[in-house]
């Protein structure tokens, strides 16, 4: 019966791609943290991935094999709801699709249509930095999937924590800062990034909110970019034999060259684990632009 499950994936590869040819090593690392953490487990039932995209980290087949249901959740519309409608069958029974899911919250209070007012009426930077910073306490109310607080035995998120708001946020501003001196345009940049530390945080607690009591949450994100002069930090890694010396040189290396929205979810959901059974992963991983970043994995259970 095990053998006739893992089988069943492979036809269903053909309809979309799961990107195993191009992110081989990424995937690899991948699968090994997500699948390490199911064999943690008591008793595996549901599962949910958070930032799955067209394809994502994650092979949801490989992914269904171990679970009653898998639920894929993202922000946007994606083609995994065509790909389920057209294999049907034992895909369309264990994988669901939600799109246009708010984790922010932001979408609740028409954020983004009001970001866009202020800053096309030429609002002054003390007025936007205000709202920036209220829009924090708003959303801190409101609640972005409460029917699924403790409905999974494994929450994992792909990559959430560095595209939160903060991509997206910026390049609305970038239209508009030519109507800004140079300090009002640190002002409001300053209160964005107060807005996404707030929201990585929010983002973090609603993870925790998904896992079943015995479950665990599953991470990884890019936290640095490796150019030119960042490289010798995987060089040095490599250097690095025991898996102390590599954890301590990596947090002391995020510490200082870390993407910052990806240092704050790592480490505030970090503390909010339990040290026993707690797994950390890292590796080097490739984009289709070109850019190589140092990635890191995190797994656990909730502190009680």
């Amino acid at each position: 019966m095990e053998g006739g499950e893992n089988e069943q994936p492979e036809p269903e590869q053909e309809a979309l791609d799961w990107g195993e040819q191009e992110w081989g090593t990424h995937r690899y690392h991948v699968n090994r943290l997500v699948e390490d953490s199911i064999s943690l487990l008591p008793m595996p039932e549901k599962a949910v991935v958070l930032g799955a995209g067209n394809h994502g980290d994650v092979g949801l087949p490989r992914l269904s094999v171990h679970f009653q249901q898998v639920t894929a959740l993202d922000t946007e519309d994606n083609m995994l709801q065509e790909w389920l409608d057209s294999t049907g069958g034992i895909a369309n029974n264990r994988v669901r699709s939600l799109t246009r899911i708010d984790y922010t919250r932001l979408d609740q209070i028409s954020f983004y249509e009001t970001f866009e007012e202020l800053l096309a009426e030429g609002k002054s930077a003390g007025e936007i930095t205000d709202y920036l910073r209220d829009c924090a306490f708003r959303v801190r109310g409101l609640e972005a999937m409460p029917h699924l607080k403790k409905a999974f035995s494994l929450v994992v998120s792909s990559g959430v924590h560095t595209q939160l708001f903060y991509p997206d946020a910026l390049m609305q501003f970038y239209g508009y800062m030519e109507k800004y001196n140079e300090n009002e345009t640190r002002q409001i940049v300053e209160a964005l990034g107060y807005l996404r530390n707030s929201l990585i945080t929010d983002y973090n607690r609603m993870l925790l909110s998904l896992v079943k009591p015995d479950g665990r949450v599953t991470v990884w994100t890019d936290m640095i970019l490796l150019d030119e002069d960042k490289q010798w930090i995987a060089e040095e890694l490599d250097r690095r034999r025991t898996d102390k010396e590599r954890t301590s040189f990596l947090f002391e290396a995020f510490g200082q060259y870390g993407i910052e929205a990806a240092v704050l979810g790592l480490r505030d959901l970090y503390d909010s684990l339990r040290p026993d059974q707690l797994l950390f992963r890292s590796w080097v991983g490739y984009t289709d632009s070109g850019k190589t970043y140092l990635i890191a994995g995190l797994s656990g259970r909730l502190r009680l």
